[in-house]
């Protein structure tokens, strides 16, 4: 345990961030004196890029009341240069209420009680996932409405309101994110370690507002393949299969 702490808490790998009330030759001092005796040490993060092996795999529970689903895809790291058209896809297709995935499965077609997509960006991959839980009867109708919705992003361009509306609803969200200063002090210290400089929303903002709904469509057709989605069921699943063929996309 001593040698994996110190491999990774050397100077090199360390950020430390503050927001609020404070004066910045004070803090710093302050770091000086509790942080000068780390000893310099090689960086001990680095490692190869995680293969990517996307399964189909049912967990059989009948004590559990719903099926729940989670069906995921590859995506960009954290850093990649196009990850600002990755969390407006992420909106559009499952960031809330007015989202594809909670309008045509939850309130159409009403076939699950919960559902909505998630970006999880990482240091070297990332990972987009759409969460429903739904009933048994339903769990196959689930997979084949997400699989639609992917296969409508890729053939079909964003309509320019509904891009409109996903832009404002992510730019919303980061302005909210950043009220307390906790959460201002976490966005300092994430900036620095992926990006190694500040973004102020502003330069965020444009960035969002670059993204076309042509860059919506070539990321979708990037992200959505067939043999790219992994699909998980936890469960009551007595006779539910789901094949690679019905993630045909």
């Amino acid at each position: 345990m001593l040698d994996t702490y110190a491999h990774r808490f050397a100077p090199g790998n360390i950020i430390v961030a503050a927001a609020g009330h404070l004066d910045h030759e004070r803090f710093v001092d302050l770091v000086v004196k509790h942080f000068e005796h780390l000893k310099p040490a090689q960086n001990g993060f680095h490692s190869p890029e995680p293969k990517i092996v996307p399964r189909i795999v049912l967990r059989n529970k009948k004590a559990l009341e719903q099926v729940q689903l989670c069906i995921g895809v590859p995506a960009y790291p954290i850093a990649h240069e196009k990850r600002h058209a990755g969390y407006i896809l992420n909106t559009l297709l499952g960031g809330g209420m007015s989202s594809r995935l909670f309008q045509n499965i939850r309130e159409r077609q009403g076939l699950a009680y919960s559902i909505y997509s998630d970006l999880n960006p990482y240091r070297d991959t990332g990972c987009m996932a759409v969460y429903a839980g739904t009933s048994l009867a339903s769990a196959a109708k689930v997979v084949q409405s997400v699989v639609g919705e992917f296969r409508n992003l890729k053939n079909q361009s964003v309509p320019e309101e509904e891009l409109r509306r996903s832009k404002d609803q992510l730019k919303g969200s980061l302005m909210l994110s950043l009220e307390s200063s906790t959460a201002r002090m976490s966005n300092l210290a994430r900036q620095e370690m992926y990006f190694d400089h500040f973004q102020d929303l502003d330069e965020l903002i444009e960035k969002i507002e670059a993204v076309t709904a042509d860059d919506l469509q070539s990321l979708a057709q990037e992200f959505f393949k067939t043999e790219s989605i992994a699909v998980t069921a936890l469960g009551n699943l007595s006779g539910l299969k789901i094949s690679r063929n019905q993630l045909a996309c």
